[in-house]
Formats: structure tokens, sequence, C-alpha cells
């Protein structure tokens, strides 16, 4: 019996909860040990191991912050989980463009530029943004590694005029940024038509590896015209900027196309790379659904659609609001929330009007942040019935919100959206719009699949992880680097590696040649 006690006393030392007491109870090879003798003082002991369950004395056993403490080896091994691949060469690259996130943003681009450059800086590129800058900004700051340079510039009545001023002021700038690194750009890197006269000086009279990509074309924003004046001077930067580019890089492959239909370039230095989605913001559950629905006088139980973008004739919210009454008809119970500002706007309130259908759509205007993350996280399809779309960025925040979505199959979603998987791609009128949300409402587990497994896409397949690779792999064409594939060697670690080969075998002849030798002189 005396060897019991040390095994009770261990048993209720090194317990750290309720059940690996009561597991030391019913331990089998304890009770081999039990003869019937001391049968009385087993159960005494017993009772006293479970009466220190209700003690707190038995809580300070227990010590979180040794348990649990973070040391620096599992710092250190967070770090290379989360780490990302680094490059193979690294370059130092100028970024430029008309907004970012931390300057003025103002649409698609500024999240663009800002994750891009910030992934790029993470796999080892010395990263440099020049923007505008904005109210209250500073000259320069280094923002998670990348630097950001601000710049001011004389405005003009005349925008064409303005954006020159903007690009002659990057220019210098970059400049002095090299004069300060007492280095070169191998990267110049534009956005959009904005910075395009950056790219045109840098190239034209520097001779520097430049990157031109597209977001948008002055054709498509004019709805597919060709306007006069500004609109034709823009079209000539554009058209000039994607001529001299060592590589232009297009954000779908429907833009693609366009730039090949109304450009005379080389069709070989093109690119697609698409934008990209960081998820995070959008996961995780609401705390209250109905209450965010209630604001905008949606029922926690209504069919919502969700409508999110500029309210002008390419976006196509008119194709949305006359599908309205068809889908009314099988659930009048419907709501239609239309998210954005333009000049549409009135004249669609009007016809809701005389549609008698203002009950169910509301237009609450342009929102942005929490507001819109919220109204994504509630709806339970997000529509998109586009005339002109040459990316489609509401797709991705449908799925970042793990909502189906409904396009038309007039521009880029139709490109990745998996019809019936993650989404609907359907014809670009009243009665397609009608029939992809009809068939939403009427199956909504098979909606809620569809935008888990487009959630599942916009982690992996759009992440800015995987767009940064993609955009590394331009620059690597562009500068004529090769990246060694992974698992095998590059030409110097094979030649060395032959070498001490070929140092093996005649290390191999020497050693039989003083055997044989030896064994000569042993037998003589």
């Amino acid at each position: 019996m005396m060897m019991m006690k040390p095994m009770f006393d261990e048993g209720v030392r090194e317990a750290q909860s309720i059940d690996d007491l009561l597991a030391q109870i019913d331990r089998t090879d304890l009770l081999k040990e039990v003869n019937s003798e001391d049968s009385y003082a087993v159960n005494l002991k017993i009772d006293e191991i479970l009466s220190l369950i209700d003690r707190k004395d038995i809580v300070a056993e227990v010590e979180p912050e040794e348990q649990y403490a973070v040391t620096s080896e599992d710092e250190a091994e967070l770090e290379r989980a989360y780490a990302l691949p680094k490059a193979q060469k690294s370059y130092k690259i100028a970024m430029f463009a008309w907004e970012s996130m931390h300057s003025i943003a103002v649409g698609e681009v500024a999240p663009h530029v800002t994750n891009v450059a910030s992934a790029l800086e993470k796999r080892g590129h010395e990263v440099h943004v020049y923007v505008r800058t904005g109210k209250d900004q500073g000259t320069y700051e280094n923002v998670d590694g990348v630097h950001v340079h601000r710049v001011s510039f004389e405005l003009c009545e005349n925008f064409v005029q303005e954006v020159e001023n903007m690009c002659n002021v990057m220019v210098t700038e970059f400049f002095n940024t090299e004069r300060f690194m007492g280095s070169q750009f191998d990267i110049v890197h534009c956005h959009d038509w904005l910075a395009a006269p950056v790219l045109l000086n840098l190239k034209k009279y520097h001779d520097r590896y430049c990157v031109f990509t597209v977001h948008s074309t002055e054709f498509g924003r004019c709805g597919n015209n060709f306007y006069g004046g500004q609109s034709e001077a823009i079209r000539g930067i554009e058209a000039e900027a994607i001529n001299v580019a060592n590589r232009v890089i297009a954000v779908s492959g429907v833009l693609c196309d366009e730039l090949k239909e109304h450009n005379q370039f080389d069709w070989r230095n093109l690119r697609c790379v698409p934008s990209g989605i960081d998820i995070l913001p959008y996961d995780g559950e609401l705390w209250d659904p109905a209450y965010i629905r209630g604001f905008y006088k949606v029922g926690p139980l209504d069919p919502m659609v969700l409508y999110n973008g500029k309210m002008v004739g390419e976006k196509g919210p008119d194709i949305l609001i006359d599908a309205v009454p068809m889908l009314l008809a099988s659930r009048p119970d419907a709501k239609f929330v239309m998210v954005g500002d333009g000049y549409m706007k009135d004249e669609l309130i009007g016809r809701c009007a005389s549609m008698g259908i203002s009950g169910s759509v509301i237009f609450p205007g342009a929102l942005t942040g929490r507001q819109l993350v919220e109204l994504y996280k509630t709806t339970d399809v997000v529509c998109m019935p586009s005339r002109s779309e040459p990316f489609g960025m509401v797709a991705l925040e449908a799925w970042a919100s793990s909502k189906p979505v409904v396009a038309t199959n007039c521009g880029a979603p139709r490109e990745f959206i998996a019809h019936d998987k993650d989404g609907f791609v359907v014809d670009a009128n009243p009665e397609g719009i009608a029939w992809g949300v009809g068939t939403i409402f009427a199956n909504f587990d098979h909606a809620r699949w569809m935008g888990t497994q487009g959630q599942m896409k916009a982690a992996d397949d759009f992440s800015w992880i995987r767009i940064a690779e993609k955009t590394n792999e331009v620059y690597d064409q562009m500068t004529g680097f090769t990246p060694r594939r992974m698992g095998r060697m590059s030409a110097v670690e094979s030649k060395a590696k032959k070498a001490e080969k070929k140092k093996r075998k005649q290390r191999k002849v020497q050693e039989n040649a003083a055997v044989a030798f030896l064994s000569k002189m042993v037998g003589a």
C-alpha cells in the first residue's frame, strides 16, 4: 500500500483538468494493484481526489503563462509558415498610379495598386509607389515596407493637362529617388492612362523597362463609344503607352481582346493578370443580420438582391429594374437594394414609381467600408447586369462574402464564374436576369453552397499572393530572367555536383590502387 500513495500524489500534482483526475480514478492498471484489504484505503484516497475538484487551489496547479507562452522559436516558426515565397531575382520597382489606399482612393485601381505593391515587397522586391497627395498627408511614408511617394501639382480646368502636370512631377520625384538610392530602378510599372505620360517619358527618352496595366479603356468607359474632345485625347495617350511599353497587362481576357481590336501593337507583349481580393474583411458572421436588413427596410426572411455599382448605362442597373416585376410575381416579398450613384439614378427611381415597385426597391446611394460589407453579408445574391464589364470586382466581393453571383455574358465575369457552381451567367436582358435571380430564390440551399464555392475560389485563384506571383512572372519575362524550377539545380549547382562526383571517382581509383599495392607488398 505504501507504493500507492506516491502514485496518487503524483496524479493529483500533474493533473491539469477534471477529466485528467477522473481518468486517474478509472485507470485499470491502478485497480489491478488494489487487493481486498487495501480497498478501504483506496476508497478514501478516491474521495480525497474528488474533493479536490471543488477546491480552487487545484487551479493553481495549472499555469497558463507557462503552458501557453509563445517562445521566440514559436514566433519564428509562425513567420516561416506565413512568409510568401521569395522571388529568385529581386527588383527595384517604381509603380505609378492616380490612386491608392494610402493617398486618394477613387475606384478599383486603388486596392489593386496597394495590395500588389505590398505582396511584391513581401516577395523580396523594393517597391516605390508614386501617387497624388491627399488631405493632411505627407510627401513620403513607409507603409509596411512599401515606399509611398505623394506628389502635389498644379490643378487645371483641362483634366488631360492636369494629369500631364501630375506625371511631370512624378518623373522628377522618380529621378530624385534614384539619386538618393544611388542606383536605378529595374522596373517602371504604370497603371491606366492617368499614369501613362510617366511611362511615355521614361521609355521614349530613358529606355527603361516599362509595364503598362490597363484596368479599363476610354472606349469602354464611354459605353463602347468613340467620342471626340478630351475623350479622344485620352484614347491617344492610352494607345501610345500600349504601343511603346515592353509589356502590357490587361485585367481580363475580354479586355485583352478589346486592346487587340482597337490598338496597333505587338500582341506578343500582352499578358492577362486579373485583379485580386483579400477575403478577411468579408469573412466571419454578423452579430445581427436582421438589424442590418431592417435598416434598409428589408425583412429578416425577405429574399434580397444586392446591386453595387455606378448608376450608368454600361453597368445595366435598368436591366435589373425591368426584371423586378417578373421576380415579384413569384416572390412578392423580395427586396432589391441598389447601391451606387450616377446619372441614371433619378431616372431609375422614377421608373420604379411608374411601375409600382418603389416599395420593393431601395436606393441607399453609394456605400463603402463596413456598411457595404454588411450588405454583402446579409444579401442572398449579388446581381451584375452589366452591358460592359472590363473585370468585375463586385463578383470577387460577393464571393468573399460567400454569396453567389448572377452576371451577364457581356463582360469579364463570364470568364471566371462557373455556371451553376459559384453563380449564374445569363443574357444581358431582363428575362435573363429574372431567370438567374429566380433560380436562386427557388433553391436557397444551393445558393448558399455556390457562395461557399465562390469564397474558396476567391481565396485561392484571386489572392493577392497569386496576383503578385503572376505580376512577378511578367517582370521576369520582360527582363529575360528565367526562374529556376523548384527541385531542379541551376547550371552552377549542376557543374559543382559533377565536379564533386568526378573527384570522388578519382579518390576511389587512388584508394583501390593503394590497396592493390599494399596487398602486393604483403604477399612479397
